[in-house]
């Protein structure tokens, strides 16, 4: 047995489930072949769809799945996978959206820039570069550099997240009431402030989108906006503002950065979404609840 394969079995991977389309099984295969286990942590599905994933823990090894029996949000079911890890005596997890598609690369790659950081006590997150899948483009950079093996960043998404177990004993658990936006760049700003490094893989290893992203001209160039709900808007603008709050002075550079492309998001809605209106009148209650309200209730 490799090292590379030691690895591999000593990582949980924790995805969360939340009406899942009828290709989750395809997506889950791929991920088992890179962990020791799956745990699909489910937020109230319907029926149907708790049936399919029931039978496809039965035809497929090291798979489970816990059903919540409502919707606790993304940060509370990704503790739950947490603690399952825990208890199954593994080291690390892996997290992911139900519909992240990796790439045979993934593993391996988080495992070279493990290996080569020369301060592993200190990683608290490794995060995977991924393939936008309406744009088509890298998020995170051109992976033809090969000047280093990863990029360190301040914050990056929960799908393709490595984190160290131990990790969370020292930072703590996600965000349960920010309840599902922001909650990876929370835990990220909170773990860096706390001494640890967020990396990322410079290689591509997964594709990935954000909501039911369309693309349209905007002036001189083609732009894509994320269609999200009203529900989304509220708890992307809230959550937002409470970061805000807390990390102004600390990491004034990232707030800046964050208003500049919350506010292209909210032109590029005004613009082309549908249901304009009262998604504008949820993120006013967002804003409103993020500035004022001392603890977070859920939407």
């Amino acid at each position: 047995m490799t090292d590379l394969d030691l690895f591999r079995n000593e990582i949980c991977a924790v995805i969360v489930t939340f009406h899942p389309d009828d290709q989750l099984e395809e997506r889950v295969t791929k991920i088992l072949r890179q962990s020791g286990c799956v745990i699909m942590v489910d937020n109230n599905s319907s029926q149907s769809e708790i049936q399919m994933m029931r039978a496809m823990v039965l035809r497929l090894k090291k798979c489970y799945i816990i059903e919540n029996g409502s919707n606790l949000g993304i940060a509370e079911a990704l503790n739950i996978g947490v603690e399952f890890a825990k208890n199954g005596g593994y080291k690390s997890v892996l997290l992911f959206d139900q519909d992240t598609v990796i790439e045979d690369n993934m593993l391996e790659s988080i495992y070279e820039v493990y290996e080569a950081f020369p301060h592993k006590e200190k990683v608290a997150v490794i995060g995977s570069n991924f393939i936008d899948t309406y744009t088509r483009k890298n998020v995170y950079g051109d992976e033809s550099d090969k000047s280093t093996l990863w990029l360190e960043m301040l914050t990056v998404i929960t799908s393709g997240s490595f984190i160290p177990l131990d990790v969370f004993n020292n930072v703590g658990l996600f965000r349960s009431d920010f309840f599902i936006d922001h909650v990876d760049d929370e835990f990220c700003l909170r773990a860096k402030h706390k001494g640890y490094k967020i990396l990322l893989t410079r290689k591509e290893t997964m594709k990935h989108s954000f909501g039911a992203a369309t693309m349209h001209k905007f002036l001189w160039r083609r732009a894509g906006t994320s269609n999200h709900s009203p529900i989304r808007r509220y708890y992307m603008t809230r959550n937002h503002i409470v970061l805000i709050k807390e990390y102004f002075t600390k990491e004034p550079g990232w707030v800046i950065e964050t208003v500049i492309t919350r506010f292209k998001s909210l032109i590029l809605m005004i613009l082309f979404e549908e249901k304009r209106c009262i998604k504008l009148k949820a993120m006013l209650k967002g804003l409103m609840h993020g500035l004022f309200q001392k603890t977070l209730k859920n939407w």
